[in-house]
């Protein structure tokens, strides 16, 4: 009579289930595992184009940076130019006013020299509140802000603005108008 094989325990027939489904499963966690797993060359070959897109991106941002301080610089200047082509018709008859004022005779004239006046201090005031400044005229002549139409002898040292002929402006750091003014020529040496 032959012998029955036996058969496997009700209990252990789950655990050989599971091992079987792990060992069946295993190939495929494995062949999912080395997908995710780069060798080092493409890793550093990943960092590298990171740093680039790093680097190009600073760029960017910087010349956008740089670009933006263009444009405020240059609105700033346009600004400053139409300022310039506003007032420079104004200059002339401020000065037209100075010389009515210079010839006027007080005595006669003195509510008409009143009169000038107020308007003077009037456009000396508008031009101040646009932000002209009257260029000073005292001291040296100083040929970056001052055009000098003529020489006198004088006790002052050579070069020394000795008379103002017509004022000069400036809107910031730019130049409306060049003051118009007389300069010594220094003491006269004595005939020896």
């Amino acid at each position: 009579m032959p012998t029955p094989e036996p058969k496997p325990a009700p209990e252990n027939e789950p655990q050989d289930a599971a091992q079987d489904q792990d060992q069946s499963n295993a190939p495929e966690a494995d062949a999912s595992a080395e997908d995710m797993v780069i060798s080092a060359a493409e890793f550093a070959a990943l960092k590298r184009e990171a740093a680039e897109w790093k680097e190009r991106c600073a760029r960017s941002q910087a010349e956008f940076d740089n670009v933006r301080k263009r444009l405020r610089k240059e609105a700033d200047e346009a600004g400053t130019r139409g300022v310039v082509r506003f007032v420079k018709p104004i200059l002339g008859e401020l000065d037209n006013l100075g010389r009515a004022l210079a010839s006027a005779n007080p005595e006669s004239f003195a509510l008409f020299a009143q009169g000038v006046s107020m308007i003077q201090t009037s456009l000396q005031s508008v031009l101040a509140n646009a932000g002209i400044e009257t260029i000073p005229c005292e001291g040296l002549f100083d040929p970056a802000v001052h055009e000098a139409i003529a020489e006198q002898d004088s006790d002052l040292p050579r070069g020394t603005i000795v008379q103002v002929h017509r004022a000069g402006y400036r809107l910031k750091e730019q130049l409306v108008r060049a003051a118009q003014v007389v300069v010594s020529k220094g003491a006269e040496k004595p005939a020896g």
